[in-house]
């Protein structure tokens, strides 16, 4: 639902004066079609105002799997040109709507907020906020010619050790390095069961692609520390993009062992050095001690 039938009457209203009956009734007749479930009704973009409308809680929480991220995509698609017209006044990478209005927005994932405010934001206006992302944000230029083994013959990925914490839990993995990538991006699943985030109903779900394929996920918070050769550690609390069915997902398709997919913005925060050795396979992680 974009409208209500008593808001579209009284928008006509302002334009064009008070209608009879007949006149109300065909608005009705109207906005009935357009709220139909016929695939073939669709209204155009807008540009000037935020169409959709936010619903409530109750009836997202109520939603299927499916229908949760079709009413992040569905939104999008409706109003891709105020979107993008957002994110260039606010100078933002990501924005989240509620009324028609940006009432959080963000740089990049580490000012995406914490679950504990969006579920205050929830509470105090009742409805489930839209969420957009820009293709920046999301963006994936992945080179294969690195480290972890590949499916491909002679390819290797190049890896990072990494610890993962949150919700008083902590676990090392290794991560697929990729400068292509802005974010990262893990496997919901194994987060899920090392304790490290949560999944609830009111949790906001969302729909994106890669490689052409589609990918669920969700915007959690967690905390990625990187230790060098020499015991010193840094740490980095940023948002990671939880890929759902993950073994299933495009992030798999080059390395089917993958389980987590470390971006540059992580990088670029913790300022590692890091040396790639091509002919031994390995990684060496570094950081520059600062002196007084």
């Amino acid at each position: 639902m974009t409208m209500t039938t008593e808001t579209l009457i009284k928008k006509v209203h302002e334009k064009v004066g008070v209608m009879d009956e007949y006149g109300k009734q065909l608005l009705s007749a109207a906005m009935e079609i357009l709220q139909s479930d016929d695939e073939n009704v669709k209204l155009p973009p807008s540009d000037e105002s935020f169409v959709s409308q936010n619903i409530s809680m109750e009836e997202y929480v109520a939603l299927p799997s499916p229908e949760r991220s079709r009413y992040q995509s569905d939104a999008e698609e409706r109003n891709r040109s105020w979107i993008e017209k957002q994110f260039k006044n606010l100078d933002a990478n990501w924005i989240m709507v509620i009324d028609g209005q940006v009432v959080k927005h963000g740089a990049t994932l580490d000012d995406y907020p914490e679950d504990e405010e969006i579920y205050a934001l929830q509470e105090k206006t009742g409805k489930c906020p839209f969420v957009f992302f820009s293709s920046f944000l999301l963006a994936i230029e992945e080179n294969v010619t690195t480290w972890h083994k590949t499916n491909r013959r002679g390819d290797a990925y190049p890896a990072l050790s990494l610890t993962i914490s949150g919700n008083n839990k902590q676990f090392a993995t290794e991560a697929d390095l990729d400068t292509g990538a802005v974010g990262c991006y893990c496997a919901l699943d194994l987060l899920q069961a090392k304790g490290i985030i949560k999944i609830l109903p009111k949790d906001i779900q969302q729909i994106s692609q890669h490689l052409s394929q589609p990918f669920v996920y969700f915007t959690k918070q967690a905390w990625l520390e990187l230790v060098d050769e020499n015991g010193a550690g840094r740490r980095l609390r940023t948002s990671l993009i939880c890929v759902n069915d993950w073994p299933n997902s495009p992030f798999t398709t080059i390395n089917p062992n993958r389980t987590f997919l470390l971006g540059r913005n992580v990088l670029l925060n913790l300022r590692p050095r890091i040396v790639l050795d091509f002919d031994a396979l390995l990684s060496e992680v570094e950081f520059k001690t600062t002196t007084t």
